[in-house]
């Protein structure tokens, strides 16, 4: 919608006119409130999505990544130093980095890391998004700023989203 880290207005205004036409609702996009029908969009996490929608049925939902963009967004490892067995740890997180592992991760829906340095299996690529989904996905260019506007998002939320919600 044009926005970004340091512009949320755009966003905030799509969702306001989601939420007058009634599309939007207070419940978590859980599996429950999904199955039951009570969440028309849900923003979620794609492998969430993906898990979600082939635990409840393949055909009742569209998973998709935005096409004029979305934020990226990995995550961390961490080894705690006073672990008994650091060592072992280490070796967890080589695994989860090597092809291997990568490919563990691609089987329960995450994208991996890596993705453009693998071959996934046939049965693990269908499992996925397209990549060309990803074509637009960034990860957050100026830290800073949202870290501010990330403070304000609640109350900005509250005031062009929710205020403007169908009862």
């Amino acid at each position: 919608m044009g926005g970004n880290e340091t512009n949320l207005q755009p966003g905030l205004d799509f969702f306001a006119k989601l939420a007058k036409a009634g599309r939007l609702g207070l419940n978590d996009p859980t599996i429950a409130a999904l199955e039951k029908g009570e969440v028309d969009v849900g923003i979620i996490w794609d492998f969430n999505g993906l898990n979600y929608r082939d635990t409840i049925d393949k055909t009742r939902f569209e998973v998709l990544i935005p096409a004029d963009g979305t934020i990226t967004s990995g995550y961390s490892t961490i080894i705690n130093k006073y672990a008994k067995h650091p060592n072992a740890a280490k070796f967890a997180r080589e695994y989860i980095f090597s092809d291997a592992g990568q490919i563990n991760l691609a089987r329960g829906y995450a994208r991996p890391i890596r993705v453009e340095h693998l071959t996934l299996p046939a049965d693990v690529q269908a499992k996925l998004l397209p990549e060309e989904q990803y074509k637009n996905a960034h990860p957050i260019a100026d830290t800073a700023a949202w870290e501010k506007n990330a403070k304000a998002l609640p109350r900005l939320w509250q005031e062009n989203v929710m205020m403007t919600m169908k009862q």
